[in-house]
């Protein structure tokens, strides 16, 4: 069964590009690492003053049956790469699986 984390939070129009890069920098740790790949998407949010970022995250398969863990790893790995902004984005964070049959 595969499974999905989607990952979204809110960051400052000031502090954008800046995120970006750091988001960028996880998903290629989670590539390094062998944990798995993702996507990042964006939001802007018009009348606020902030962007909303989604992470979609896909875990390799030898991570599926310990997505507590691999999702532990994935923050540890989140706070290390988001360590150039003023301060910590709050990620929420949802897992999804697939529906079989």
């Amino acid at each position: 069964m595969s499974s999905q984390l989607f990952i979204y939070y809110r960051i400052p129009k000031t502090e954008i590009s800046v995120a970006i890069q750091c988001a960028q920098r996880l998903m290629h740790a989670l590539r390094e690492q062998g944990l798995g790949h993702g996507q990042l998407f964006q939001r802007e949010e018009a009348d606020k003053p902030y962007f909303t970022l989604m992470e979609v995250i896909y875990p390799n398969p030898g991570h599926s049956d310990s997505l507590g863990t691999f999702t532990t790893q994935v923050e540890l790995l989140a706070a290390n790469c988001f360590a150039d902004l003023p301060s910590n984005p709050g990620r929420h964070i949802e897992l999804f699986s697939e529906v079989n049959g």
